[in-house]
Order: structure tokens, then sequence, then C-alpha cells
């Protein structure tokens, strides 16, 4: 409802008001936009589909074009009208851009790429894919709180409707988007450890024991990177194994501490969690990858 509904509901508000002057046109429209903004950015697109994020968007803007081309071109005196209906108004979209704008600005700095990223090959192909988890702060990526997995990312895939599973929240595994992809190594190393025999879980039972469950942990160039949440027996590298960047590894699965399918990947040095990037990009939350 947080992401979808209030503000298709504040679009439409701003889409029928009528201002009496392009200052209060000016709140209304900053306050729906901040709510929007924080939404879009903190909101898990894949759960309610990446093409109604978009539809939204484009709403905004007509909203405003619509809302703008009907305000008197006043932009002082402030005259907010009689009667407490303008007073609510006024209120509203001022509490809104209060809190949101902040808000907004936390989420945003998450988007900047901290300074000596690894640079890796995307680890999964022919598919839409896309970070539910990810970035450089907790309002957009929890992992971010950890010291080990600081700029982790989880990773799903999107069906034809924008969505990583078919429907809300299905126990069919198969019903998931990305369960059963292939995943190929994300750089050249040797495999450090490699486990395959932990079951895939219907969600939302957790295998709280073994959090990263059937997994493989390679060592590239001095940097550890680990995948997790593999299916069961698809690992198909061992402890000591060299592997090439874009060598198959195993599958997709949803084995270990995990709601659902997707592909947990984060990466270490002494410790430590680094930034990773792929192609140049350094994904957050809601980015998506295509890959072939």
């Amino acid at each position: 409802m947080l992401q979808v509904v209030l503000p298709a509901l504040f679009i439409a508000w701003l889409a029928r008001a009528r201002p009496t002057g392009r200052s209060l046109w000016l709140v209304q429209a900053l306050g729906v936009g901040a709510y929007l903004a924080f939404g879009l950015a903190v909101g898990n697109a894949a759960w309610t589909s990446v093409y109604l994020s978009g539809a939204l968007l484009i709403g905004y803007v007509a909203a405003l074009v619509v809302s703008f081309r009907r305000t008197p071109a006043l932009w002082w005196p402030i005259r907010p009208g009689k009667g407490l209906g303008p007073i609510v108004f006024i209120g509203t979209h001022l509490l809104l851009a209060l809190l949101f704008v902040p808000l907004c600005v936390l989420a945003f700095r998450g988007y900047a790429a901290p300074e000596n990223p690894v640079p890796l090959v995307f680890p999964l192909r022919n598919g839409v894919y896309h970070v539910g988890q990810g970035g450089n702060h907790p309002l957009i990526n929890y992992h971010n709180v950890s010291t080990t997995q600081r700029y982790a990312l989880d990773v799903t895939r999107l069906n034809a409707l924008g969505l990583r599973a078919a429907g809300l929240y299905p126990e069919r595994l198969d019903r998931y988007a990305i369960f059963g992809d292939t995943l190929y190594s994300p750089c050249s190393g040797v495999v450090d450890t490699a486990r395959t025999d932990l079951p895939d879980l219907t969600p939302p039972d957790r295998d709280r024991e073994h959090p990263p469950g059937n997994h493989v942990v390679l060592n590239c160039d001095g940097v550890t990177v680990y995948l997790a949440h593999l299916m069961q027996g698809s690992v198909r590298v061992a402890t000591g194994d060299s592997v090439a960047a874009g060598t198959p590894m195993g599958r997709v699965g949803n084995s270990g501490n995990t709601t659902e399918p997707h592909l947990h990947l984060h990466a270490e040095r002494n410790g430590a969690g680094v930034p990773v990037t792929f192609g140049g990009r350094f994904l957050v939350r809601n980015s998506l990858v295509w890959s072939r």
C-alpha cells in the first residue's frame, strides 16, 4: 500500500488540485514528489512490478503539467483560501516534504559508488535481473550495517510482468523466476569452500543454522567472493578447483537463511566488505541488469 496505493492517491490529488497560486502548487508538487521518490528508491519494485513504478513516475509528471497549467500565475502573496480544507492541504504537503526530502537525500547518497571497487563479471545470464538489496546505505541495503557484508547484493530475476515471482509470495519454488538459473563465476580464482547438500526450503521457511545454505566461496586476487543460497545438488565445483570468470558453478536455489529464491553475493578483503561493480556499474536497490 505504501509503495503503490498511497503514491497513486497523492498523484490523483495533485492532478485534481486547484491551488490559488504557484507557491501552493510548488508545495504540493514537492510534497508528492518527495514521497514518490522515497517510495521508488526504497521500495522493492519487483514485488509490485517495475512497470508499475514507471507508470507512477509518468503519472506524476503528467499530474504536474495538468495542475500547473490551471494554477494562476501568481507566486505572492500566498492565499490558501477559506476554511479548514486549505489548511489541511498545505499542512499535509509541508509535512510530506519535511519528512521525505531528508530521507530521499539519505537514500540517494547510497547510490554513490565507494572508492576502489572490485570489478566482477555479472554471474547470471539470459534474463533481466533485479537488485532487491544493494547500495551504500541501510535504507536501500539492510546488509550495509554489517562489517563483512556492507556492499552485499541480493538478486532476483524478473518475469514478463516485471515481477520476481508468479504471485505475491508463492510456496512453489518454480514460480520464482530466478529459481534454477545457472550461476557463473564472477571472477577467475580458486574455490575456497563449496557446499551442495542442504535442502531447498519452501517459503517462508528458513535454515538459520546454515545461513549461506549451499554456496561457493572464491578467492580472486586477494578478494574473497561469496555466492549463497544455491540449489541442492547443483554445485559442480569443489574446494581447491581453479575457475575462470564465466565458468558454470551451480544453480540458484532457496537453501539457507533466506525467505525466497535469490542469489546473495558479497566480497570481502581481510574480513571487511568491499564494493563491487559489474561492467563499471555499482548496483543499488532496483537496479536492473539485462544479461545475455
